[in-house]
């Protein structure tokens, strides 16, 4: 690896090296999971809407589902994008390329062997994985070690300045460690159900907030300046968008308890604190769309920086439902319902798989050596997902909605009781909604298959294109 500092941060360092194979190692296994977790996500799907003749009930179907995409493929797969843009960013090569593929030979098995687990009956029940507490250790240690290659890649870096990139890809990687010990912890001993509930709820939405949104933006923000070669617009609105989904945006999960039996002070601190989820997401938005003024029409051609930036825009509506619901006048009523379940499906296979697709889809040509096989594929992929998730968000939506206000209507008449058997009576009119949530399910299901075929044609069966290589550079060359 060249000694010497680079004058400019985008110009490539690497290609078919050892870091750019373990790159496209994540991508595939990634890959593969998206599809398995994509097919239990519609059978679950299928399973709510018919829960009297489906033999497998939601909620074991929606730990698994959650389980695959989660860890299997959006941990997996940005820390490809991550392996892929860091011997790019600094000058130097991973600081350990044989941990990184033990990492992700132990959350492959762990993700396997959570599946039979869950699928047998013999995880803990909790949310949103429902693993029994002793798969939880080694999951820690393979979630820590990618933060241990970032730093020590970093702290050997040649290269003087610092990309955006890295301040949100070294925060995604340290909070992720840290965010799975605070869910672990609701399975010690004497820990009361209320503080459970808020373990499980904080970890799911610091999830999604800290490692998918932070660190899919730092890499799209990558991405949008190399492919395009154009400058990042602000360097000052992408900080803002970091500490935002950082330091306050966990707060939207919690939101989801305001009228339980926790503190009385946690909803006025989730709904103040949960408006830094919209202000992130559109700090990151808005700052991509400020950098693609005048460059728009070069997205034509570009399907994987048209992902990121879908993503991103669709975060936006993802942060906005999320902290309207978390004021007590809203969330008396979205509390409990379908209202949750459509911000979780689109944040995670919406906003996830647009971000991972955006660095995936631009890396793999690169890493690989090989052009996608259909750019048309790559753009199926993303109206299908837009779609399909736009379509689920819309009907679930709709359906916690109508749930909540039939509840409370039924319950302040006293038309119906809203625990026991009488709370079924509010949700009788989101049947429909639920069916056609399972269509627009599908619609998704179908772009995954999509997002998998462009993966996997690209690494094996894409035509060759010109590869830069890495090069050992002795300090006398300089």
């Amino acid at each position: 690896m060249a000694a010497r500092q680079s004058g400019d941060i985008r110009t490539l360092l690497g290609g078919g090296t050892e870091e750019d194979r373990v790159s496209i190692a994540h991508f595939l296994v990634g890959a593969a999971f998206l599809a398995i977790g994509g097919l239990i996500e519609v059978i679950a799907m299928f399973s709510l809407r018919f829960a009297d003749i489906f033999p497998v009930s939601f909620g074991r179907l929606e730990s698994m589902a959650n389980l695959t995409l989660m860890m299997g493929f959006a941990v997996i797969s940005l820390l490809g994008g991550i392996y892929y843009v860091l011997p790019r960013l600094t000058g130097t090569r991973l600081w350990s390329v044989r941990l990184a593929r033990v990492s992700l030979f132990l959350i492959s098995v762990v993700v396997l062997g959570g599946l039979l687990t869950i699928g047998f009956g013999l995880g803990a029940g909790r949310q949103p994985f429902g693993l029994p507490w002793w798969i939880h250790l080694p999951l820690v240690f393979a979630l820590a070690v990618p933060a241990i290659i970032t730093i020590g890649t970093i702290s050997r870096r040649q290269e003087t300045r610092s990309f955006v990139t890295l301040w949100f890809v070294i925060g995604g990687v340290v909070w992720l460690p840290l965010l799975y010990l605070a869910y672990f912890a609701g399975d010690l001993p004497g820990l009361g159900s209320v503080a459970v509930a808020y373990s499980d709820l904080f970890f799911t939405a610091g999830f999604l907030t800290m490692f998918v949104f932070t660190v899919g933006t730092g890499l799209t923000y990558y991405t949008v300046v190399k492919e395009i070669d154009i400058p990042l617009a602000s360097r000052q609105l992408a900080v803002v968008g970091f500490w935002s989904l950082g330091f306050a945006g966990v707060w939207w999960g919690v939101a989801q308890l305001v009228f339980g039996p926790g503190p009385t002070w946690v909803a006025g601190v989730a709904a103040a604190l949960g408006l830094a989820f919209p202000i992130g997401a559109l700090a990151n938005a808005s700052n991509l769309s400020l950098t693609l003024e005048g460059h728009w029409e070069k997205l034509s051609d570009k399907p994987g920086v048209t992902a990121g930036v879908l993503g991103a825009y669709m975060a936006v509506v993802v942060a906005l439902m999320a902290s309207f619901a978390s004021f007590p006048t809203i969330g008396s009523v979205t509390a409990l319902t379908a209202y949750w379940e459509a911000v979780e499906y689109a944040a995670l296979l919406g906003v996830g798989t647009l971000l991972v697709a955006g660095i995936s889809f631009e890396a793999l040509p690169r890493a690989a050596g090989r052009r996608l096989p259909t750019t048309d594929r790559a753009r199926s992929f993303n109206r299908l997902t837009v779609i399909g998730v736009g379509g689920v968000l819309v009907s679930l939506t709709a359906a916690g909605l109508i749930s909540g206000y039939s509840w409370l209507g039924g319950s302040n008449s006293a038309a119906y009781i809203d625990v026991g058997d009488g709370w079924a009576a509010g949700s009788g009119a989101t049947e429909a909604l639920t069916l056609i949530a399972l269509g627009f399910a599908l619609v998704t299901f179908l772009g995954q298959l999509a997002y998998v075929s462009v993966v996997a044609g690209t690494v094996f069966s894409g035509r060759a294109v010109t590869q830069d290589l890495l090069v050992e550079v002795s300090a006398t060359d300089e």
